[in-house]
C-alpha cells in the first residue's frame, strides 16, 4: 500500500478524466457513449473538487 491513499485517489481521477477525454475525441462514439462518458466525466469531476477542497 501507499503511504498517501489520497495522493493515488487524485492521480486515479486525474488519470480517468485523461482517458475520458480521449474517449470523447474519438469521432466513431455513439452518442449514448458519448452522453454517458460526459456524465462520468462530470462526476469525477466532482470529486476531484471536492477532494481538493478537503484536501
Amino acid at each position: 500500500m501507499s503511504d498517501n491513499p489520497g495522493s493515488d485517489t487524485e492521480r486515479h481521477l486525474r488519470e480517468a478524466l485523461r482517458h475520458l477525454g480521449a474517449a470523447q475525441d474519438d469521432d466513431d462514439l455513439r452518442k449514448t457513449h458519448a452522453v454517458a462518458l460526459e456524465e462520468v466525466s462530470n462526476t469525477v469531476s466532482s470529486v476531484l473538487r471536492e477532494y481538493e477542497d478537503d484536501g
